[in-house]
């Protein structure tokens, strides 16, 4: 599975099921100068394909922090603020916001006429019986706004039917980047009287409805335009089906045939896709990287021992793995891109493969005998993870691989496994680190005041300071919470160029941004 993160995205499920692996399909007849035409199908309707299944627990964003959730929830709901990659958060179902003076406490007036798929209506009863749902520990969407959360919420009270104050442990005057993501996200009130009917349908007051009689779970979701909503206007589609495909070669397939109209594909097969007829949006500075999930040796011990995470990082030999698999992306000792303000050529060379220091680490971290664990990995991470397990080996540490059975055990292993895999969009530090290292890839409430420190600066600060991003990236190597393999040259999205416009840089959590061609 592909993802990317940045600001305007969330963390997401790091593996697939695996799909049997298709034939290529023949082109489409050609068009006009030669160049193949991907048929466009009925053109109220988008399609769009998955790496992963977008509902893999169900339809309650709170069990989410975004990654693959966030496009696909964002068709069903609405968030208090709503992120800005150019500037600051703006209001969502929040008409006005304030602070008190040492902003400690953050009021919020809600927009009025808000109605939800129940019928219910967004009120200031509603938004604290959201908030509250944050001390149960198995909703992750709250991670950093409950019960010792890294921005944690003290108390939530009513202030006037439309207005709701939030009282924070800690004073905090970029609270608003926290109501953005899932923990900002408002479900109706027979969901929040019984959350279980979450697991069959979406209840918000989003743009589109889930259409069940057209949706099969893990295979297709239609989504079709919610006409009560405000916000529909912006959303130019009438129909929007989204298609979870793991294997990236059915993917391919299915966006040649015209089954699909958008979809991330993998980098090796650019070339293909373009001779095919489709059009590309990339990005650069993606991080193929590991990232530990336990950090605390609840999964397995030896994760807890910082020494053992960088004997992981010495023990990759990175050169080797770009060489023989990915010859057109660039070897990463850094977490964060070579176009970053943070990266730092020294790390290149202080985090070098040397395997005799990876053994001498995990001795002194009382593993001299070596550890097992177990990943589980989906099919396009098959080749890396391959590599990284005989790297691993050679310094006595045995991970074995498991392909996912479903992706219910996929969307778990975050919880059963001490170690995933995913390409990171660094464009969005503050939002990396929220949503991914100090959120979702974060079960067991780690923590670490230097990473801690470099993430409230930039939400802070922004993306551009410059000392608070050398001390990120350095720290997150050090302390293995981040383990980088190789940096993406180009991250694409395909898409055919005959039925949307040129479309955002792959991985954007917005559906407006998919506009027909003219």
């Amino acid at each position: 599975m592909t993802i990317t993160f940045q600001r305007a995205r969330r963390a997401a499920l790091l593996t697939a099921a695996a799909l049997a692996v298709a034939a290529l399909t023949a082109c489409a007849a050609g068009g006009a100068g030669g160049k193949p035409t991907i048929p466009v199908g009925d053109p109220s309707t988008l399609n769009i394909g998955y790496s992963s299944d977008p509902a893999a627990v169900g339809f309650d964003p709170a069990k989410y922090s975004g990654g693959a959730q966030a496009q696909f929830f964002d068709g069903f709901y609405e968030t208090l603020f709503v992120r800005n990659p150019a500037g600051p958060p703006t209001p969502g179902l929040v008409a006005e916001s304030s602070y008190n003076k040492d902003f400690s406490v953050m009021t919020l007036k809600l927009k009025p006429g808000v109605t939800f798929s129940d019928g219910s209506v967004l009120d200031a009863a509603l938004v604290k019986a959201n908030l509250n749902r944050r001390s149960d520990p198995s909703l992750v969407g709250y991670l950093l706004v409950g019960p010792g959360g890294g921005d944690e919420i003290k108390s939530v009270d009513v202030v006037a039917p439309d207005t709701v104050a939030l009282t924070l442990v800690n004073p905090n005057p970029t609270f608003d980047s926290e109501l953005t993501g899932a923990a900002g996200t408002i479900v109706g009130k027979s969901a929040i009287e019984d959350p279980s009917i979450l697991s069959a349908a979406p209840v918000g007051s989003g743009p589109y409805t889930l259409d069940k009689g057209a949706t099969v779970v893990g295979n297709s979701y239609t989504l079709v335009k919610n006409d009560e909503s405000d916000v529909a206007a912006s959303y130019p589609f009438k129909t929007i089906v989204f298609k979870p495909i793991g294997e990236p070669q059915a993917r391919l397939n299915a966006l040649i045939s015209g089954q699909i109209d958008a979809a991330p594909i993998s980098p090796t097969n650019s070339d293909l896709a373009t001779s095919k007829g489709l059009d590309l949006a990339t990005t650069g500075g993606a991080v193929m990287s590991l990232f530990a999930f336990d950090k605390v040796g609840h999964v397995v011990p030896a994760f807890g021992e910082e020494k053992v995470r960088q004997a992981i990082q010495y023990a990759i030999d990175r050169k080797s793995l770009v060489k023989a698999l990915h010859p057109d992306d660039v070897a990463a000792f850094n977490a964060l891109p070579r176009e970053s303000a943070g990266f730092d050529k020294a790390l290149d060379k202080k985090w070098a493969y040397d395997p005799a220091k990876a053994k001498q680490l995990l001795k002194e971290a009382g593993y001299a005998d070596g550890f097992k664990f177990t990943i589980i990995a989906g099919p396009e991470f098959a080749t890396d993870t391959a590599a990284v397990q005989k790297n691993l080996a050679d310094v006595g540490i045995t991970m074995d691989i498991k392909a996912p059975a479903s992706t219910s055990e996929g969307f778990d292993a975050v919880t059963t496994t001490p170690l995933g895999m995913a390409p990171l969009d660094w464009s969005t530090p503050a939002g990396v680190m929220s949503d991914v290292f100090l959120g979702f890839a974060n079960p067991w409430g780690a923590k670490d005041a230097e990473l801690e420190a470099a993430t409230k600066a930039l939400d802070e600060n922004g993306s551009k300071d410059k000392k608070s991003l050398k001390a990120l990236n350095a720290r997150l190597v050090e302390s293995g919470w981040d383990i980088p393999l190789y940096e993406l040259v180009t991250q694409p999205t395909a898409y055919n160029g005959a039925k949307l416009s040129a479309v955002a840089p792959a991985g954007s959590d917005l559906l407006s941004m998919y506009v027909p061609a003219k």
